[in-house]
């Protein structure tokens, strides 16, 4: 034990014979050094405790303003880092035990008090009182570890089958603190069936090899609902090498585990809506290829045959046959302009039809600036377009687009559909070197010609404004009435879980 170089005792005894005993049997002591102060009465010895550090106080139990039990109590309850050392005149065991039951370390009858007794006494006193402070204080901070814990904290005697289950253990239990237990077989009854076998594997792993006891597993609450919790435990093994106490914790993490469950079902339906996207896309460019095979390559191979003909009829000097022929190859590429332009009016994106224009619409924005490395600035209002409006705006944007990343060398472009009273207007604004624009000479160039007709199909209109290094703006105003879903008209912006259930 580690006692201190001098020992500070404080001498609680009325009686002047008593007091002088005392002291010399004091005197008597070899093991330690000593200082002694001596009170009278009770009074006297608290105010003396309460302004100087004593190691020790000799109390007697009949002083002038304290009797018996009381004098114990009143001293500890005032000085409770004094450790007291019961003098008692009486040759009556059970009045020691009393006073030690009161707080008191030890007892000594004064009568044949002897100087290596009371050197014993003093020493165990002292060092029995650090022992109760030092586990005193370290229970303490566990149970403020405990009270301050998010995690519900259990004990469990493996050689009793006792289990001490904290509050907050009962309380993600949906149990008070009175309501549970503290029993292992509460907390075994309580996991969910098919969770039971990994739980028992994971914790004879534990206990028989000393692997790590970390599991997840559903527990029963008193609702009885079933919530998830992670449960951590560590045991301790006796000198044979057998575990005899567990101790750990459990955590409530149901939140974690929906959120997290959440989380990968939207991944998968992304990952279901990004194929059958592709798929729909990669079935669209086969139905184009074979569509213009068809229609196509018939035509194109009698443009062939005539316009070697022409060749023949102008090598004849036959100038009157040349013209015949080459009115044929007029008509012929007047049907092959119709066929395109049928097929091109028909090309309508899936993703339309599956997402609705404005997810429609961003996508198409993403892959521009990802691919071009252009910043694009967006606004869309919500309007719920039909078939043949949603189709226009799409196309529409995407040759605006398409003309910028030719032609512009711009850095930014700014996207804009709004609802504008009875029109909606579509603003495509790029920072691009721009040109100077003639209405009259360039009306079918930067790709205008597709653009001038979905939005004259439309009854709407198109005005461009340029400069040389004044960027280019397009501005394409379509009537309200004539691209917007009526009442009851399957619209294109319809939402992806409307579409998926």
């Amino acid at each position: 034990m580690s006692m201190p170089k001098e020992i500070a005792i404080i001498l609680v005894e009325d009686s002047v014979t008593d007091a002088f005993l005392i002291e010399k049997t004091l005197e008597e002591v070899v093991e330690f050094e000593y200082r002694l102060v001596r009170a009278q009465r009770l009074s006297d010895a608290l105010s003396h405790a309460q302004s100087n550090h004593f190691d020790v106080a000799l109390l007697d139990l009949g002083l002038p303003d304290a009797r018996g039990l009381d004098a114990v109590r009143t001293f500890i309850r005032i000085s409770p880092n004094v450790p007291v050392l019961v003098l008692t005149g009486l040759d009556d065991a059970s009045v020691g035990l009393l006073a030690i039951q009161e707080g008191a370390q030890d007892y000594l009858l004064k009568r044949d008090i002897q100087a290596s007794e009371l050197s014993r006494a003093i020493r165990y006193a002292i060092e029995r009182h650090r022992i109760a402070t030092a586990l005193r204080a370290s229970e303490e901070r566990f149970q403020l570890a405990v009270n301050g814990a998010t995690a519900g904290l259990w004990d469990w005697n493996l050689q009793t089958g006792a289990m001490y289950l904290s509050s907050c253990f009962k309380e993600i239990m949906g149990y008070e603190d009175s309501d549970l237990p503290n029993e292992a077989r509460v907390l075994r009854n309580t996991i969910h069936p098919d969770d039971a076998d990994r739980v028992s594997a994971s914790l004879k792993a534990h206990l028989e090899h000393k692997r790590v006891y970390d599991v997840e597993y559903r527990i029963r609450t008193r609702s009885p609902d079933f919530r998830w919790v992670q449960s951590r435990g560590q045991a301790l093994w006796n000198d044979s090498d057998q575990p005899y106490r567990m101790v750990g914790w459990i955590m409530d993490i149901t939140d974690r585990k929906h959120a997290s469950e959440a989380l990968r079902e939207s991944r998968e339906e992304l990952q279901r809506l990004s194929a059958y996207i592709q798929h729909v896309r990669e079935e669209e460019k086969n139905r184009v290829a074979r569509e213009l095979h068809d229609d196509l390559g018939q035509q194109l191979a009698t443009l062939k045959v005539e316009a070697a003909t022409i060749e023949d009829h102008l090598r004849a000097d036959e100038t009157a046959a040349a013209i015949a022929n080459l009115r044929k190859v007029y008509s012929l590429i007047d049907q092959i302009i119709g066929s395109v332009r049928r097929i091109a009016a028909g090309l309508r994106p899936a993703m339309l039809d599956d997402l609705g224009l404005t997810p429609a619409v961003n996508w198409l924005l993403d892959e521009f600036s990802e691919r071009h490395e252009v910043q694009v600035v967006r606004r869309i209002d919500d309007i719920e377009f039909n078939h043949e409006g949603g189709t226009a705006v799409f196309r529409i944007v995407q040759e605006a687009l398409t003309n910028i990343a030719r032609h512009s060398g711009a850095t930014l472009v700014t996207l804009e559909i709004m609802r504008e009273q009875t029109n909606c207007i579509v603003l495509v604004v790029d920072d691009g070197g721009g040109c100077t624009f003639d209405a009259r000479h360039n009306a079918n160039a930067f790709g205008l010609l597709g653009m001038r007709e979905r939005a004259a199909r439309l009854g709407g209109s198109i005005r461009i404004k340029t400069a040389p290094s004044q960027g280019f703006a397009l501005t394409v105003t379509l009537p309200l009435e004539a691209v917007e879903a009526r009442d009851g008209e399957c619209g294109t912006c319809r939402t992806t879980s409307e579409r998926i259930h």
